[in-house]
């Protein structure tokens, strides 16, 4: 896949995460890997991609889905971390998912009440790193 069909994928994959009315299950892999599976794209790619004006559109509009994308990204971290990440391909994954909440996470602490967020419901996410009532563990803030 060249760079700029890559570009275009990851810039769709934002958008749709803007605009969907509806949060996105934490279960649906094949949406959230649109973020992080990528090999080409840069942190720079990152920022011009992602704009402050859509990370705040999110945050109020569909707080779900953003912290359904920071507990995806955590997850995927967390994944590195025990693999020891490998494959050249892993690497990059772990370091699409610390690029991206390098990019969202400071829009989430201009919101007043931001430990709010992290203790949100994300949906579809019943595994480790969520606590029985659906809020982040303390593990991962």
């Amino acid at each position: 896949m060249g760079s700029s069909d890559s570009k275009l994928n990851f810039r769709k994959a934002v958008i749709q995460l803007t605009t969907k009315t509806q949060p996105v299950e934490a279960t649906e892999d094949v949406f959230w890997d649109q973020f992080w599976a990528d090999t080409t794209i840069t942190v720079q790619d990152v920022f011009a991609l992602v704009p402050a004006a859509e990370i705040r559109a999110v945050r109020e509009e569909s707080p779900s889905n953003l912290a359904t994308l920071c507990y995806k990204a955590v997850e995927k971290l967390v994944q590195g971390a025990e693999s020891g990440c490998p494959t050249e391909r892993e690497k990059q994954v772990v370091l699409n998912c610390t690029h991206i909440l390098t990019r969202i996470l400071p829009y989430i602490f201009e919101d007043q009440d931001w430990r709010g967020f992290f203790w949100s419901t994300v949906p579809g996410a019943g595994h480790a790193g969520v606590s029985g009532d659906g809020a982040w563990s303390e593990n991962y803030v």
